[in-house]
């Protein structure tokens, strides 16, 4: 009903790249995915979606863990130059402000620049909503060989890992139990994750260091 412009019989993928002619080899990479199409391309992987309420084009692009930015438009032709432009290597600002309804991701341009973990303390720490973990951020942010490693918050568990792009599956969470603190590491292997308590925080501080220096 919303669609009429799209045939998606064969799937969004395929509706996507129906029509596309003119915008270069970039849709041609356009796989179906669950509920949705991808493009990989050297800058994250794509997604596309369509709402059921209404007409709109969903929009995201990831890479990393990060957002390099998202949004959405009921122009079919605006979403496929979206999609285009991207995988042809648009620069960021250029491309936000081609596309205005594609919001550039609070990380993107920090993690363009090779600075994400520095902008995510930054964010974090300036939280007007402080949470447990982010009070323990605030605890932790005078030990100065922690600022490498990129915090996350959840659920008032204070996360570390690898900053991006280079970030791994291993994970170093942490939480006040009282005086102490209970920590859980979880490393490249199972039988690398454990669980254990420390007793202050200049142990916690070395823990996260060493925990990621070993290989």
């Amino acid at each position: 009903m919303h669609y009429p412009d799209l045939d998606m019989s064969d799937g969004l993928a395929e509706a996507l790249r129906r029509g596309a002619s003119g915008l270069g080899p970039a849709l041609d990479g356009l796989v179906q995915g669950f509920g949705r199409a991808e493009l990989a391309t050297d800058r994250g992987t794509v997604s596309v979606w369509v709402a059921a309420e209404e007409r709109s084009f969903g929009i995201a692009i990831h890479e990393s863990g990060v957002e390099w930015a998202s949004g959405a438009t009921d122009d079919l032709g605006r979403a496929r130059r979206a999609v285009a432009a991207w995988q042809s290597g648009a620069h960021l600002d250029d491309y936000a402000a081609e596309f205005p309804f594609m919001k550039v991701g609070t990380l993107a341009r920090a993690f363009a620049e090779g600075r994400v973990a520095d902008a995510r303390w930054e964010e974090l720490l300036a939280s007007e909503y402080p949470t447990g973990g982010q009070r323990l951020l605030v605890r932790l942010a005078s030990f100065g060989e922690l600022r490498r490693f990129l915090p996350e918050i959840s659920y008032g568990e204070l996360r570390f890992t690898e900053p991006p792009p280079h970030r791994d599956c291993r994970v170093f969470r942490v939480e006040c139990d009282g005086e102490a603190f209970r920590v859980t590491v979880r490393g490249a292997a199972p039988e690398e994750s454990r669980e254990y308590t420390l007793g202050d925080l200049d142990e916690v501080a070395r823990h996260i260091a060493g925990f990621f220096a070993a290989d």
